[in-house]
């Protein structure tokens, strides 16, 4: 999918948790409540009872990629909408994931959406958020690598999040680091119901299993219940046959959850509406193309009728593109400029009137370029970051005159020549790859009639289809100076 319509303001949601299960790995059968302590008055755990998923319609961008080969990688996972530092920090680490399978610097690629399943060899990521109150966020990234049908490598990892000061808590840190060791002896007895203390039979000792390593998926359910995914056994530390869930109550816990639970705990049972983060404009939403196949559409001529239509395919496929406008039409056709701003779409510059710009004088090029600027200005309150010199002419004239990017292209749809998206449709899809511009104009019915086509069929290979601010964001373009598409490509801009 492309990615939900991001909401305009924050909304109260109800606090949940989710607690993942991974696909290869089936949750143990579901067993009875085990017995009560002595003067506990509710039993212990019970195993298979895990939170419920939270929803956050709209706040979250859902994202996947995956690469092809012997070995493949795939992975999904959400940004929150708003939130960059949480959303950068999810960057890096997947990077780092990619650029070590890929052995070196990876190239994101345009394959079809990624299976829900795991994979059965290679390295599947899941990340998602599982936690949503106050300015609190809790993430759980899993990262599973499989050989022949075989789980070889597992990291499964809660983390919480303080979105306005940054602070970041783990799993670990929610439990009372000298109460480990009870902690793994009630979970320990929890899976292992046979072997229940009893009055006269103390909890076992702590073994030499890492506490550190059995405490990374912990949670609190909003009855204030502690949840810990288990992949090993808490007694021996060797790998359990399948991941089980257990949930102990909080009165058993009460000693054992530290200071820093003790307040997420309260925080879950509270539910406190989730403080969002302030949106990014539409159009504008983080989509790091160094990880997913990104693709420009950008549409020439405008504003006209065709490009009202235009809209209205947009909007049903939830896609923004960039529109470089012609002064002397928005003059025309003010309110359509101002529909295409107010849609989220980004409006560049196409000059006024459509010359040759290498033929005018340093003062003509100004005049042209400045001229489409006061023009969309004024019918949309928009400044205009980027020009496109008309048919791509541009020299050293140009460039030193024009005061912004220039934008060209790296797909010519040709779209104006053959008015027949029978013609066009193949063109683009034969031509695009990972970080192109494509060049379209929203002047040819012809071209509106097949937008609807293209975005499907671009999707469908697997392109996300971004603003160019989503294109080149994070890299510094400089006023003058041409660019064609990201990556690296001959003729293209790399990120990193």
């Amino acid at each position: 999918m492309q990615r939900p319509a991001p909401v305009r303001s924050p909304f109260t949601i109800p606090l949940v948790v989710i607690v993942f299960l991974m696909a290869a790995c089936v949750p143990m059968p579901l067993q009875p409540s085990h017995p009560l302590r002595p003067g506990l008055s509710a039993p212990i755990a019970v195993i298979g009872e895990a939170p419920s998923k939270i929803a956050l319609q709209g706040t979250t961008v859902d994202m996947t990629t995956r690469t092809a080969g012997a070995t493949p990688t795939v992975a999904t996972w959400q940004y929150i909408n708003g939130a960059l530092t949480l959303n950068n920090k999810l960057d890096a680490r997947l990077l780092s994931i990619f650029d070590s399978r890929a052995g070196g610097r990876h190239e994101p690629a345009a394959l079809p959406a990624t299976p829900g399943a795991l994979l059965a060899h290679g390295v599947s990521v899941s990340h998602e958020i599982v936690l949503a109150t106050g300015n609190m966020v809790g993430s759980r990234f899993v990262q599973t690598t499989m050989n022949d049908g075989v789980r070889t490598g597992l990291i499964d990892e809660i983390t919480y999040e303080d979105l306005s000061t940054g602070v970041v808590t783990d799993s670990a840190a929610l439990i009372n680091p000298g109460l480990t060791g009870t902690l793994r002896a009630m979970l320990a007895e929890a899976i292992s119901p046979t072997a229940t203390p009893t009055p006269s039979t103390p909890a076992p000792a702590p073994t030499s299993a890492d506490d550190t390593g059995l405490l990374t998926a912990v949670a609190f359910t909003t009855r204030g219940l502690l949840s810990v995914t288990l992949h090993r056994d808490p007694a021996t530390g060797a790998a359990l046959p399948r991941s089980v869930t257990v949930t102990l109550n909080a009165e058993a816990t009460a000693d054992v959850v530290s200071p820093a639970g003790e307040a997420l705990r309260n925080a879950v049972i509270t539910g406190a509406p989730f403080t969002a983060p302030p949106p990014a404009p539409d159009g504008a939403a983080h989509i790091n193309c160094e990880l997913v196949a990104c693709a420009a559409l950008t549409y020439d001529d405008g504003p006209n009728a065709q490009t009202t239509r235009l809209l209205a395919i947009l909007d049903k496929h939830q896609v923004f593109a960039t529109f470089f406008q012609q002064g002397g039409y928005v003059r025309a056709n003010p309110s359509v400029a101002k529909a295409v701003a107010a849609a989220g779409h980004t409006i560049a510059n196409h000059t006024m009137s459509h010359p040759y710009l290498t033929k005018l004088s340093p003062a003509g090029i100004v005049s042209e370029v400045q001229g489409a600027r006061n023009a969309i200005e004024k019918a949309t309150g928009v400044v205009p970051a980027y020009v496109r010199p008309p048919y791509g002419a541009t020299n050293k004239s140009v460039a030193a005159s024009v005061g912004v990017p220039q934008i060209l292209w790296d797909v010519d749809s040709l779209d104006w020549q053959s008015k027949n998206k029978a013609a066009f449709l193949p063109r683009i899809m034969s031509l695009v790859k990972p970080g192109s511009v494509i060049l379209l104009h929203d002047v040819h019915a012809s071209t509106v009639e097949g937008q609807s086509e293209l975005i499907t069929q671009l999707k469908g290979k697997g392109f996300y289809l971004v603003t160019l601010p989503q294109l080149f964001e994070g890299i510094d373009l400089q006023p003058g100076a041409s660019y064609k598409c990201r990556g690296t490509a001959p003729g293209c801009v790399a990120g990193r």
